[in-house]
């Protein structure tokens, strides 16, 4: 009798495999239909039900879309606003910084008539100005250009540049900007410029949101640094530099804009004009030292 009922088990198990496979369906729905019928009695608050609920369904939708519709117009208000506040300071401390420059230009008119019979204090006192980036300089020099790529990257390393894990990341931050510029100052240049921004012995360059600030004023894609020297040593130097074959990589494997240039004349502008809230002339005078590695 056990040899006899094995198969009779596993013709059963098979049949139940198929059945699963065959008939998703559970044979209790097909019954409870046919015992309902088509013509089966309908409860009384169904379609009330139904109703009510597509009334609501459609009352939220039209309070969604009037709330939306009706804050956009204001949105964008507060925005235009905003953005006009922004431009109109923007314009305002420009124009401060132009008259600052021009008033300082006239002090240095004064200052060299009032030192014409003294040419050593004069010329040491130029050469203080030069080296704390308080004159317009020209020269030659290296001009190097850092670009971000033509669209947005989202394989960027994550905080690269600023901005958060799964969102699009910028490829250049202000370590790039300043690896570049402390390249430059190793490499033998004497006065350097990032987008028109004199750098100066107490230069920082540092990151905020999406844009780069040097000595807190924010500049963005194109980052053009240029550099005064001796344009064939820059050159030299910063073509077999560590920092020049790293982004000469990352141009060919995320597409970033990098090419650096020699020019035979290149105008670099001051340096506003910033008092020391801590530092005082030292009683015994002392020859400065030229700037060093920006922070």
């Amino acid at each position: 009798m056990p040899e006899k009922s094995a198969p009779t088990g596993n013709l059963i198990s098979a049949q139940l495999l198929v059945d699963l496979v065959t008939n998703t369906l559970d044979p209790g729905y097909a019954a409870t239909a046919r015992q309902r019928g088509p013509d089966a009695p309908r409860r009384w608050y169904d379609r009330p039900a139904v109703a009510l609920g597509c009334a609501l369904i459609g009352f939220t939708l039209v309070v969604a879309y009037i709330h939306t519709h009706r804050g956009a117009p204001q949105a964008a208000k507060v925005h235009d606003s905003l953005v006009a506040r922004v431009r109109a300071a923007q314009h305002q401390i420009d124009g401060l910084a132009a008259h600052a420059q021009q008033l300082n230009d006239a002090l240095t008119v004064l200052r060299d008539q009032a030192l014409a019979g003294s040419g050593p204090l004069s010329r040491q006192l130029g050469r203080e100005q030069l080296l704390a980036g308080q004159t317009a300089v020209v020269g030659p020099g290296l001009q190097v250009v850092l670009k971000e790529p033509p669209s947005a990257t989202a394989t960027a390393q994550p905080g690269r540049g600023g901005s958060a894990p799964g969102a699009v990341a910028n490829i250049l931050s202000d370590r790039d900007v300043r690896s570049v510029v402390n390249e430059l100052w190793a490499d033998g240049a004497e006065a350097i410029s990032v987008n028109d921004v004199r750098l100066t012995p107490t230069s920082a360059i540092r990151f905020a949101g999406d844009a780069v600030l040097v000595d807190f004023a924010p500049i963005t894609s194109p980052f053009t640094i240029r550099a005064i020297g001796d344009a064939d040593n820059l050159a030299t130097g910063f073509a077999s530099s560590s920092v020049a074959s790293r982004y000469q990589t990352l141009a060919g494997a995320d597409g970033i804009g990098f090419q650096f240039t020699e020019h035979n004349k290149l105008t670099l502008p001051a340096s506003p004009v910033t008092s020391p809230r801590f530092a005082h002339p030292a009683t015994a005078a002392s020859t400065p030292a030229p700037p060093g590695p920006t922070r």
